[in-house]
């Protein structure tokens, strides 16, 4: 496993939720030391750890929160710090494995930092010190110190692990009140600095609140020197039948777990009142948003197994799985527009439309799944009443968000079994992005897992490692952004998809010529074919969206200023055809195809664009 920090580099990380409050709910009373289970009930503490990694959780946190010398006090067990400590932690290591990181959990010593003398202080100090010690010598990852309510004494904590074990990563958090206020007055954004100053590699908040408040939290705090991690309560608690209990739903973690990474969050976890049920609803959005790629270990318990048999039945051959293939393989330019499916009943717009295409020499259609999180008819249904009633050769796009795993492999056989032959398998936009917020994201699985699943009917063996009676035949595209902001992970998850079964890349809209060439300089030891997008500008105003708002969309400003001269309505579009015809004709011998994506179904948009390719156009050389 890579250092914990080089490994958030990569992509945001998952914690585990909470510790106590589960224990609790399962019959450990608040009169006892939790820290001392490790010890006497250390199959307890295992299955929590095991819950959590199953989850999906990236980073354990060991039973420690109350495991120093003062809060041990209290229930006479202050001599053992040290047993208590790497009793925890070396549960912790043996679940985690090489499947998740070990951070060893400090909490405050109870000491009242406002009315203690230098004493008091000093006790306390020494009380955290004697923990990072024991911690630091059983082999965390990492050090989370959690629900200080004093930043002088989360400050004294950093400063006690900078001094005594200066090579392990410290996260921070602090607890703030519902009004986004720490104790003293203190704003997120001077908590943020103090942390930074005082040394933690990683800043945030934890308890206290939902994840709603601390959501408006934890973005006061990014951008401002240090990663930023948040673990909200499940809610506010409630008493019920003389039990503390805690009513925040897991959809509701998962909802706030995209907006938290999506504000600059780079961890997220759960703190008092969170169960595994809340952390595998909040796994989807890390994945999603390009965290740690899960691994068989994590998935033990779910119903998935790698394909491990060799495919005992014949494969139907990649360039004759449909006419889209056999295009590309003979070198021949293939050309796909998108076209969205109606958002009622009625087709015979939508079916126009793709009749204008077809007289337009275009014979495949894109059908996209749900774009932008929007409410259409199925894309299924669609995609077989458009070849059923047009004749013309379909790609349906597959996203993750909406399925569970049965629901993925269900709708991929049905595909087949409907004539479709032609997948452009994706993640998806998460349902925050359109009308209907409030819709529960799935994501069993990201689109890498997805292309494993087709690739695997493709070999005639279902996903359990079963044979299939026959195989199936699909073609199997995939997405990339060559104007990615993260162009080293963009090209990373690539090369995965690739490894998984992705015989073409479709990219999302490139305008600027350099960006594409370097993109297919970089994609070409990868021998798979690129559709290179298109998007014809509609005015200016959607060009400054496009380039502004939409992530992996760069614009060249020499095309944003003719759109700027050229206005709205029918001047702009007709502006944004001919900045269209340019970018393809800038790729002329150099992808295999183009895929048209025109702006509220305008067919004949891409239909003046397609002028702009000679009959014989040559194209990149499949491989």
């Amino acid at each position: 496993m890579k250092p914990f920090l080089k490994a958030l580099d990569d992509g945001p990380m998952l914690l585990d939720g909470a510790m106590g409050s589960l224990l609790y709910g399962r019959g450990v009373f608040h009169t006892r030391s939790y820290d001392e289970l490790s010890i006497s009930q250390p199959e307890m503490i295992r299955s929590v750890h095991q819950d959590y990694l199953a989850a999906g959780a990236d980073i354990l946190e060991t039973n420690t929160f109350g495991a120093n010398r003062i809060a041990l006090t209290k229930h006479g067990l202050a001599d053992r710090v040290v047993e208590f400590n790497v009793a925890a932690v070396a549960l912790a290591k043996e679940v985690a494995g090489e499947a998740a990181y070990v951070a060893g959990t400090v909490g405050p010593t109870g000491v009242h930092y406002a009315y203690a003398n230098k004493r008091g202080r000093q006790d306390a100090s020494d009380a955290i010190a004697e923990q990072i010690d024991a911690l630091g010598q059983a082999g965390v990852d990492l050090i989370s110190l959690e629900t200080f309510s004093s930043i002088v004494e989360l400050e004294v904590a950093i400063s006690e692990c900078r001094r005594r074990a200066s090579r392990i990563p410290v996260i921070a958090h602090l607890t703030f009140g519902d009004n986004q206020i720490a104790k003293g007055g203190l704003e997120p954004e001077e908590v943020a600095q103090r942390l930074v100053d005082a040394g933690a590699h990683v800043i945030g908040a934890n308890c206290g609140a939902g994840p709603d408040v601390l959501y408006k939290i934890a973005s006061r705090m990014v951008g401002r020197g240090a990663p930023v991690s948040v673990q909200p309560n499940a809610g506010q608690p409630e008493q019920l039948e003389g039990r503390t209990l805690y009513v925040a739903n897991p959809e509701h973690f998962g909802v706030y777990a995209r907006r938290l990474l999506k504000s600059g969050v780079q961890i997220i976890g759960g703190c008092c009142g969170t169960t595994p049920k809340h952390i595998q609803a909040m796994a989807g959005a890390v994945r999603m948003m390009g965290g740690r790629p899960q691994r068989p270990e994590i998935r033990a318990a779910q119903p998935r197994k790698p394909l491990t048999k060799t495919p005992p039945l014949a494969q139907v051959a990649p360039s004759k799985r449909s006419a889209l293939a056999n295009r590309i393989a003979n070198r021949e330019f293939a050309v796909s527009v998108e076209i969205n499916a109606p958002q009622g009943l009625d087709t015979t717009k939508v079916m126009n439309k793709i009749k204008l295409l077809q007289d337009g020499g275009v014979n495949t259609i894109n059908v996209a799944d749900g774009p932008r999180a929007s409410a259409r008819m199925g894309n299924l249904a669609f995609c077989a009443q458009a070849q059923q009633q047009t004749g013309a050769e379909t790609i349906l796009h597959v996203c993750c968000r909406d399925r569970n795993y049965l629901g993925l492999v269900s709708h991929l056989l049905g595909a087949h079994a409907l004539g479709i032959r032609n997948l452009v398998i994706i993640t998806g936009d998460p349902p925050k992005m359109g009308d209907y917020p409030f819709a529960t994201p799935v994501y069993d699985v990201d689109s890498i897992e997805l292309l494993q699943i087709a690739a695997g009917l493709n070999a005639g063996i279902d996903p359990a490692g079963k044979e299939m009676q026959s195989p199936t035949a699909f073609l199997l595209a995939t997405g990339a952004e060559p104007a990615a902001h993260d162009y080293d992970r963009e090209l990373r998850r690539l090369e995965q998809k690739c490894m998984a079964g992705a015989q073409v890349v479709m990219t999302q809209p490139v305008y600027d010529s350099r960006t594409l060439e370097r993109f297919l300089k970089d994609v070409e030891p990868m021998g798979i074919p690129v559709m290179v997008g298109i998007l014809p500008l509609a005015s200016h105003r959607n060009a400054e969206f496009l380039h502004n708002e939409v992530p992996g969309m760069q614009i060249p400003v020499e095309y944003r200023d003719r759109m700027a001269k050229a206005g709205a309505g029918p001047t702009g579009r007709a502006e944004g055809i001919e900045i269209a015809k340019e970018a393809l004709q800038a790729v002329a011998g150099k992808v295999a195809g183009v895929y048209i994506m025109p702006p509220f179904n305008r067919s004949e948009s891409a239909v003046e664009i397609l002028t702009s390719i000679p009959e014989h156009w040559p194209t990149q050389t499949p491989k």
